[in-house]
Parts: C-alpha cells; structure tokens; sequence
C-alpha cells in the first residue's frame, strides 16, 4: 500500500499551476452535474430508450460505487499520509475505495459508447476515463486501485444495466425493475451515507418514473429544433431550483437529502416530460 502513496507523492512533485488548472478542469467533467446535463439532453430531446439506459447505468454505478466505500471504509490517501496536500479537497467526499468520479465517467462514457457505436468515441471514451482517473491521483484524492477499481466497476455496471433493460423490455414487464428497491434500501439501513442516500433517492425516483412512462406517460422525445431548446432550458431551470431551494427549504440533513434527490429523479422522469408533453409546437 505504501508504494501507492509513493507514487502520490512523486506526482505531487510535478504539479504546476498549469496542470493544476488542466486536471481541475478534467475532474470536473466527472461530476454529477455533467452526467445530469448529458442525460437530461439524451432523454429529454433525442431519445428516451437511449436516455433511460445511460440515466439507469449511471446511477446504478453510483448506488453500488458508495455502497462499496461504506463496506471497504479505506480513508483517503491524504488522511493516511500527511505529506499528501489535496487540491480540490472538497469533491473528495466519503471514503476512498473505490473513486467515485472514476467509476462514474467510466459508466456514463461507456453507455454513451454502447449507444453510438463508433470506434472514434469508444477511443475518445477510454482516453476520457484514463484522464479522469489521473485527474484524481494528480489532485491527491486517490491511489491507482481506486481509479483502477472504479473504471472497471463503471464498466461492469453498464453491463449489469443494459441485461436488465433488455430483459424488462423482452418480457414487457418494466416494473420488475422496481425490485431492485429491496436491495437499495437495505443499503438506506446498514450502509447510510450522504452520497448513498442521494443516489439512492435518484434512483428510486427514477425507476419509478421509468414504470410510469412505460405504462402511462409515453413520453416522446422527438420535437422541433425550438421546443428542444425551450425545453432543457426551463427543464434545467427547474431542476436547479429544485436542487437549491430543495437545500434551502429543507436543510442538509440525510433525510432532506434523499428528498431533495428523489424529487430531482422525479422531476427529471416524470415531471419535466409531462409538462413538455403538453407544451404546444409550432409548426
């Protein structure tokens, strides 16, 4: 284990206010609030098949990617060695093992590269992923077994969410999904978290809206190049209004947290294509 911190520590040698700003930037595009925006984009304008896919790989990697940390409890490598000086030590939320940024560009790129289909992406996605994972050691949050760890688990977790998808769809029986409650609140009961909470809120909003869609609200993507656009904007719109009076209204406790990412998962299933469904067209 010690070699790992070495190697933290050698990168830390070579950090410059140039690639401090490089990484910074790189890790960034690794947070939930590009996930979100790229989702919201996909489901809301282009796709809706496409857009549950990526939305369900996506949060089911940050369910499992926070359940793991709680099991595991590996503190991060500045906390174990103090010569390590963290850099945007703020995002470095929870444990350590394995890195959540890491496993959750790994699944959102490749769902993105399992929908598109071409080798330019799939490149592009894996030199995304490497980038990230080092974004995170040059910053000093994790060791190369927890980026390892958490690429590999990103990837699995595409896997695991696409069999699910195409066996719901074969057997027409979408609320099947709806199971998967059981292990996620287990998770609520012995493994509580700030960042398991939220994404389990996300989650099970989000399962919930996939049933109701299927069922009743047949929401439709496809709409003129001016309602696309009117829609994310107010859809996002809303949706940062929901997160930050959400915060505001509510507190920041674990209880309020899973409310405020339920809603966010409703708003963005359920609500925002009911309310863009009955937006008028022009033609």
């Amino acid at each position: 284990m010690d070699f790992m911190l070495d190697i933290l520590k050698w990168i830390q040698t070579i950090r410059t206010t140039f690639l401090t700003e490089v990484f910074t930037s790189i890790t960034i595009l690794a947070e939930e609030y590009v996930a979100i925006a790229v989702f919201c984009i996909v489901f809301w304008c282009l796709n809706k098949k496409w857009g549950y896919r990526i939305g369900f790989a996506y949060l089911l990697s940050g369910v499992t990617n926070n359940a793991i940390k709680e099991v595991f409890q590996v503190e991060r490598p500045f906390v174990r060695d103090n010569e390590l000086v963290p850099i945007r030590v703020e995002t470095a939320t929870g444990y350590s093992f394995p890195s959540g940024h890491t496993q959750g560009i790994s699944a959102l790129s490749t769902a993105l590269a399992t929908i598109i289909r071409k080798k330019w992406f799939t490149a592009l996605s894996i030199i995304l992923v490497l980038l990230v994972a080092f974004s995170r050691m040059y910053l000093g949050v994790h060791t190369i077994a927890d980026v390892s760890v958490g690429a590999i688990f990103g990837f699995v977790c595409v896997i695991d969410a696409n069999w699910m998808f195409d066996y719901v769809e074969k057997k027409q029986k979408a609320e099947w999904l709806l199971f998967l409650f059981i292990p996620i609140a287990l998770g609520l009961i012995w493994l509580p978290s700030d960042d398991y909470i939220k994404a389990a809120g996300t989650i099970i909003s989000f399962l919930i809206g996939y049933v109701l869609d299927q069922k009743y609200i047949k929401y439709e993507a496809k709409s003129p190049i001016g309602k696309q656009i009117i829609k994310f904007v107010v859809g996002m719109t809303i949706l940062i209004g929901i997160k930050i009076l959400g915060q505001k209204l509510l507190g920041e406790t674990m209880v309020a947290d899973f409310i405020r990412y339920f809603l966010i998962g409703a708003w963005m299933t359920i609500g925002a294509p009911l309310l863009f469904r009955a937006m008028p067209s022009r033609k």
